[in-house]
């Protein structure tokens, strides 16, 4: 984020960025700026000029993936596209006795990103190219599941006839988990009729106050002093068909098989199919304060029951994140 070029507390930031932009190459002594935006070929690398990333490979079935002819950061001494740098591609520019005899040492066998040296990115830059190579972006995407962005719907679904015009995919197993289950998963949840039992959309996600899974800022008296309790977000009409008032507990249960336990936030910020639930919270488990298995002085100002014990399985099948943000839920009044 570029900052305004007015002075703020007697320092004249013009022209600096909050935090460090990405990528930013080189020791001091390189004195690149960083690059604040990507893929902007309009200024020359030491600028902050970048291009898009040979990441894929330079060819795939017969089609270039590098950038063409004339699409290159300014003042490039590379006007087409190039891959990315490795002791391999600067001996075929004829660039490799620019470094100096320690960084030939320490580059031969490398590439930008494991020569410690830092000489191959400083070659690089000192002819206005780009370390990481300068290709085209891709919009058919080979190495994922759907080549080309597919809708499928999540595995735990408010719309079974959603599910069977748009499915999730087939069990798999990875190099990173044992059997993993999608379709199964899906079936499942359609067959049980989840969506009927459980007709709320479950979201949860962030505040202001908390961070992470909160057990340090919960334990911060002024930050725990602003969110005391545990809730959930529910729409006027959604309440009032549970029997639902502003503030008091109600429980909430998902295909989990389990029930946590928050207060009732009446909101129009939410529709009325939908819920919220912040993810900062632990202590309690099923609505049981577990403060007696804290070791003495160590249990954060406020507790309350964890959303993720009632998130349901799930994984992306890309990047086998878990899926512990959404799920299908019901509210009931609380119960003692």
């Amino acid at each position: 984020m570029l900052l305004a070029g007015t002075p703020v507390f007697d320092y004249d930031l013009t022209g600096d960025y909050f935090g460090l932009p990405w990528p930013c190459w080189g020791d001091g002594k390189v004195k690149h700026p960083g690059t604040p935006n990507l893929y902007d070929t309009s200024k020359a690398v030491m600028d902050g000029g970048c291009t898009f990333r040979a990441r894929y490979g330079v060819e795939h079935d017969g089609v270039n993936l590098l950038a063409e002819d004339g699409s290159h950061s300014v003042g490039s001494d590379i006007t087409t596209g190039y891959p990315e740098f490795d002791h391999v591609f600067l001996k075929k520019l004829g660039w490799w006795e620019e470094l100096t005899e320690a960084e030939r040492a320490e580059a031969e066998g490398k590439n930008w990103k494991t020569d410690l040296s830092g000489g191959i990115q400083r070659v690089a830059l000192k002819h206005g190219c780009v370390p990481f190579g300068n290709a085209k972006a891709r919009a058919v995407v080979w190495t994922f599941p759907d080549g080309i962005p597919l809708h499928r719907e999540p595995l735990y679904s408010p719309r079974p006839d959603l599910v069977a015009k748009w499915p999730t995919h087939p069990d798999k197993k990875t190099l990173y988990r044992l059997p993993t289950l999608f379709k199964t998963i899906q079936d499942k949840s359609v067959a049980d009729k989840d969506s009927e039992k459980y007709p709320l959309i479950l979201t949860s996600g962030r505040l202001t106050e908390y961070e992470g899974g909160g057990e340090e800022t919960r334990s911060n008296h002024w930050l725990a002093e602003l969110q005391q309790d545990n809730f959930v977000e529910i729409n006027p009409k959604t309440a009032a068909d549970r029997g639902v008032r502003n503030g008091e507990y109600v429980w909430v249960r998902t295909p989990a098989g389990v029930k946590i336990k928050v207060k009732a936030m009446v909101t129009e910020r939410v529709a009325a199919d939908t819920v919220f639930i912040p993810f900062h919270f632990s202590g309690w488990w099923q609505g049981k304060d577990m403060l007696d298995h804290y070791p003495e002085g160590a249990a954060p100002i406020v507790r309350g029951d964890a959303v993720n014990t009632a998130t349901t399985y799930g994984y992306d099948i890309v990047t086998m994140m878990q899926e512990t943000k959404t799920t299908l839920c019901q509210i009931e009044t609380f119960q003692g």
